[in-house]
């Protein structure tokens, strides 16, 4: 027993310490398990994190790898950067097979074995939409447009700002002031003239009273003709004598005077039937016309009033706030001083008021049209007596009464002379005109030069090219610009030139309207830098304007403009087009032309107004300003197509490029967006490249994948765990979608 007893001790102890050993081997077998797939798991984990990071570069890496295969022709001659002609997807391909290749050992170890599953690109917003070409504008020019536009152009005009706004202000004062002086003094000419004829009007009816006049009347026989009262009246004693012989005489003695009486009666009774007839005749034009020549001067009250609050609306003009935006903004290179001389001009404005009518002068010719009334009503008082005494006694007396009512009035205001009050308020008039008719002289001469001008823009314009070649670029490049419009859902129109103005202050003041426009637009560029004037000196920089030399023959010879060929080549006037936009080899340039010619007229103009400023009167003044200019205007063209610059202005002698003035002429006309779709299609007709179909950004994306290396079975655990929206795993595969996005 006791043996027993100890054998079953040892084998339960046996037994016991089997049991821990083993329990502590499955416990550790558990724990170690627990722990290796702790660390598999976050093994795993580090490997997709890793993955991922690989993913995203190689993503970013690959997309940018197709965006550097950009079109080289398009950088270099015109800065701009789009996808070039290669496959992108192809590109894009291969840059990531190369990455993801494994080397050639067969002992390395790859800790990320990537693979790759598939790729896409999509390139998009192509450069030939306005905003994608804008903004590659702006970034090219961003710098170098604001420090040329300030030092080559806005330096050089700004010291004529001041002298520039007073010439505009004159022009545009003065020259409406001219148009209703003109319509003041044609109201007055023709109220005087309606007066004269009132006053004319009376000559026959005073002829049929007493013709010649006279102060007495001699008595004549009866037998003569009677033809006027004054003959009635010389022949009436005698018809009295002869009625009272005639009476004497027995009933049946023959009367001896009878048909001599009758005819005497007869003929009375004529002259005063004619003469109520013409009294009533003139009654009504009398009425009518002083009626007539009350509203004329009522008009031209009017239009002394409008001209007074011109000069007053003239001093609030908002057109010229850009000169004072040029002059009042500091610029880099500018001392800030003025040239020509701006109070000389403002003056001359001042002198405006010497072109209105005083209140004393219109009402005194108010007083005379009723005193020309009182005359007549005074005179027709006299007929009136006079017809009632017709063919009684007292005709003599009312006969000279009459006549000489009617001709007091012919006197003053039918019949010139001394004595004539029109006569009078006309000389009156013409000495406040005192220089119209040397302003009128101006102004022919004005008109003959300016045609001299317009000759060289029209034979410019109906200048046509017998090169079939040129014609068929401008087709091509029409063709272009109307599939950029409608590419970016513009609307085409039609260009307009501007024909030069033929009347000298139409073309004055069109002129200075121009300039008004391009220094607003300077103005505003210096207040805040914008898109248009980046896409301007994009324009000029970028590409090609006309040598303005070639038309040194044209203005020798109009006619010659019809043998310029080669000269009208789309490639020589790019600039040009750009600006106007017309799809024929000669519109650009006589718009151009005409423009610059314009542009002369202003600035030369602004010098007239100093060169003549001691003539006195304002209207005077502002004619022999405008020929100045248009003389001077023609000089300079003639030394532009001779050395392709100008100088600015006498007070401002910097010299002014053919180009320069493009430069200008860009901000007045600022329809960006035609302008865009002119310079794109440029580039489509030179490059051969049609920016509609070259994209400036990429959007890739990029599907890799990866082999886990622990417990496959729990793969779907760490998708949920480890992955995000866009990862998936299939099997014991990770898969990792990246997307990458790169614009130039």
């Amino acid at each position: 027993m006791i043996t027993i007893n100890r054998c079953d001790k040892r084998a339960g102890k046996k037994f016991r310490g089997g049991s821990t050993d083993g329990a502590v081997s499955i416990f550790l077998i558990i724990a170690l398990s627990a722990v290796f797939i702790f660390v598999a798991v976050f093994i795993d984990f580090a490997r997709v994190a890793a993955m991922k990071v690989q993913s995203e570069r190689l993503a970013r890496a690959a997309v940018r790898s197709v965006m550097s295969s950009y079109d080289p022709q398009l950088q270099q001659e015109y800065g701009l950067f789009a996808f070039g002609e290669s496959e992108g997807d192809y590109i894009m391909g291969k840059m990531l097979n190369d990455n993801l290749s494994p080397g050639e050992r067969g002992d390395a170890f790859h800790l990320l074995p990537l693979e790759l599953d598939s790729s896409g690109l999509t390139l998009e917003r192509p450069l030939g939409k306005y905003d994608i070409f804008n903004r590659q504008i702006s970034e090219d020019m961003k710098y170098k447009a604001p420090i040329d536009f300030t030092l080559e152009l806005v330096n050089k005009y700004k010291p004529l700002s001041q002298s520039m706004k007073e010439a505009s202000n004159a022009m545009d004062v003065l020259k409406k002031l001219r148009k209703l002086y003109d319509k003041r003094e044609a109201a007055l000419n023709e109220m005087l003239e309606k007066q004269r004829q009132a006053g004319k009007n009376v000559q026959k009816l005073a002829e049929l009273v007493m013709n010649p006049p006279g102060s007495s009347i001699q008595d004549e026989s009866l037998g003569g003709s009677v033809r006027t009262a004054e003959d009635a009246a010389a022949q009436y004693n005698d018809y009295l004598l002869k009625m009272q012989e005639d009476a004497a005489r027995p009933a049946d003695e023959e009367k001896l005077y009878t048909f001599l009486i009758a005819a005497y009666l007869g003929d009375v009774s004529s002259v005063t039937s004619d003469m109520l007839q013409k009294v009533a005749k003139i009654q009504k034009e009398q009425d009518k016309l002083l009626k007539e020549a009350d509203e004329l001067l009522e008009e031209a009250r009017a239009i002394n009033e409008e001209m007074k609050q011109v000069i007053k609306d003239a001093e609030a003009r908002s057109e010229t706030e850009g000169y004072d935006q040029v002059t009042n903004n500091h610029t880099p290179g500018s001392d800030g001083s003025n040239a020509g001389d701006a109070d000389i001009i403002r003056s001359i404005r001042g002198q405006a008021e010497k072109l209105i009518h005083t209140d004393e002068v219109l009402n005194g010719l108010g007083d005379e049209i009723s005193a020309q009334r009182r005359g007549w009503v005074q005179a027709n008082e006299r007929i009136s007596s006079l017809l009632s005494s017709m063919g009684g006694s007292g005709m003599k007396g009312a006969v000279i009464s009459a006549s000489d009512a009617l001709q007091d009035y012919l006197r003053k205001y039918g019949v010139s002379g001394s004595e004539n009050i029109l006569d009078r308020e006309l000389a009156m008039l013409e000495q406040f005109r005192s220089s119209d008719a040397e302003r009128k002289e101006t102004e022919k001469k004005a008109q003959n030069q300016l045609k001299e001008a317009a000759k060289i823009v029209e034979a410019l314009s109906g200048a046509s090219p017998k090169n079939q070649e040129i014609m068929d670029q401008f087709r091509e490049l029409q063709r272009y610009y109307d599939e950029s419009v409608a590419f970016n859902n513009g609307e085409t129109g039609v260009s307009e030139g501007r024909a030069l103005e033929s009347d000298p202050y139409d073309a004055g003041k069109s002129s200075m309207d121009d300039m008004d426009d391009a220094y607003g637009s300077m103005g505003n560029l210096l207040s805040g830098i914008r898109d248009e004037l980046y896409q301007n000196e994009y324009a000029v920089h970028y590409f090609q304007h006309f040598d303005i030399t070639q038309l040194e023959k044209v203005l020798k010879d109009p006619a010659s403009a019809q043998n310029l060929n080669q000269e009208f080549a789309v490639e020589k006037q790019e600039v040009e087009y750009i600006l106007y936009g017309f799809h024929n080899p000669s519109g650009n340039i006589a718009a151009a032309y005409g423009e610059i010619f314009a542009s002369r007229l202003a600035i030369r103009t602004m010098e007239g107004f100093v060169v003549n400023s001691k003539m006195g009167n304002p209207l005077l003044i502002l004619a022999a300003a405008i020929l100045y200019g248009v003389e001077k205007a023609i000089e300079d063209m003639i030394r532009l197509t001779q050395e392709g610059s100008i100088q600015l202005s006498k007070y401002m002698p910097v010299e002014i490029s053919y180009r320069d003035h493009l430069r200008m002429f860009m901000f007045i006309h600022s329809n960006n967006e035609k302008k865009m779709s002119r310079m794109l299609a440029l580039i489509r007709m030179h490059t051969g490249v049609n920016p509609a179909d070259r994209g400036t950004y990429a959007s890739g994306e990029v599907v890799t994948g990866m082999r886990l290396w622990f417990l496959p079975g729990i793969t779907r655990m760490l998708g949920t765990v480890l992955g995000e929206s866009t990862d998936q795993v299939e099997g014991n595969r990770y898969l990792i979608t990246r997307s990458a996005d790169f614009s130039y």
